[in-house]
């Protein structure tokens, strides 16, 4: 009968339209492969050359993304409604050109000279994977015909959205956007540790045992738990820690905002240098935070706690050592405002050497 051939010929296109979707969806996801493509050589450090806005070509390439994902989702999302092929083809071709244009200019910065942080390359890969990992997502939905393609739809708006916000403008915002993240981590462990020594009576302290509530982390804890401490180790790492925070802060605030982190030497390279290890120190000691934190809980080691304080007090100090060539620059010239904040920070410095020793 002719409904037999209408439902027949419906199980056809829906068939045709799931292995489409499949095919497609592990296509986007494999072309992310290419973000592992090693850079082009080096140019000569000396020459001068008009830096091409790759940013500009990326935050493009993700409204166009956004826009067709759009279309995608007012064609995909009604259950039921039968589509015809060559309009679904159509959705699915442009969506999957525009996501091809967005992959090349995301690799076209990363294997960009200019991209030499690595905290830049790292940020501008992830800004990548996680369009690619939304748009795979958005068309199995569409594939499979499941009830949560606008939702889906919303997740790749977001993440291009985000774009403007993730895709650092140079590699001076790189370093510090990634120093922010971890300055933030310490802050959120100073405030951990503050609550758990909190006594009866006081503000903040809550008496229900057993109450499970969530950390800075997002970690879901039982008050009950965080009761049995030793106060006299936490009390000693919560100084090791709000030393630490004063430190970056006193680090951090003048390196991100102080123009010579962009010219304070002449050779790139040398920058980059700086700036990945300034980057990496800051990394080390966020680490070390975490382990002291870990290790105060009881049953708690002696040697592991000075043991990591050590790592912590080094990294601060290879850390200094990076920010002072950048904020006081590499020639002859005297920067008193370069100095001052370099003074403030060591005064911040042998505050977390003696709390480390002290650990």
């Amino acid at each position: 009968s002719s409904q037999r051939r209408s439902l027949k010929k419906k199980n056809v296109i829906m068939s045709a339209l799931q292995n489409r979707c499949q095919t497609l969806a592990a296509s986007i996801l494999k072309e992310m492969t290419i973000f592992d493509t090693k850079r082009l050589e080096e140019k000569d450090d000396t020459k001068q050359e008009e830096e091409e806005d790759v940013r500009a070509h990326v935050l493009r390439a993700c409204k166009v993304v956004e826009h067709e994902s759009t279309k995608i989702g007012v064609l995909f999302s009604k259950q039921g409604e039968e589509l015809k092929e060559d309009v679904s083809n159509s959705a699915l071709d442009s969506f999957h050109v525009s996501l091809i244009a967005f992959t090349a200019y995301v690799n076209a910065a990363l294997v960009n000279e200019n991209y030499d942080i690595d905290c830049h390359r790292k940020q501008v890969k992830s800004l990548g994977e996680a369009v690619l990992r939304a748009s795979a997502s958005l068309i199995e939905a569409v594939g499979k015909r499941k009830e949560n393609v606008r939702n889906l739809t919303a997740s790749v708006w977001e993440q291009c959205k985000s774009a403007e916000k993730t895709m650092p403008r140079d590699g001076k915002d790189a370093v510090g956007k990634a120093l922010m993240t971890h300055c933030r981590f310490i802050k959120d462990a100073k405030r951990e540790i503050e609550e758990m020594l909190l006594t009866e009576g006081e503000e903040g302290f809550k008496k229900e045992d057993g109450e499970k509530v969530e950390d800075d982390f997002g970690e879901e804890i039982v008050r009950e738990e965080i009761k049995e401490v030793d106060r006299e180790v936490l009390g000693k790492a919560k100084v090791t820690i709000e030393c630490t925070f004063a430190f970056l802060k006193a680090l951090v605030v003048p390196l991100i905002s102080n123009s010579k982190a962009s010219n304070f030497s002449k050779s790139r390279k040398e920058r980059a240098t700086a700036l990945n290890e300034i980057e990496k120190k800051c990394k080390e000691i966020r680490s070390a935070v975490d382990e002291i934190i870990c290790e105060a809980m009881p049953p708690s080691d002696a040697d592991v706690l000075a043991s990591e304080a050590k790592k912590l007090k080094d990294a601060a100090e290879d850390m200094m050592k990076r920010v002072e060539e950048v904020l006081t620059g590499r020639d002859d010239t005297k920067d008193d405002d370069g100095m001052n904040h370099v003074d403030a920070a060591k005064k911040a410095l042998a505050g977390v050497q003696s709390a480390c020793v002290k650990m």
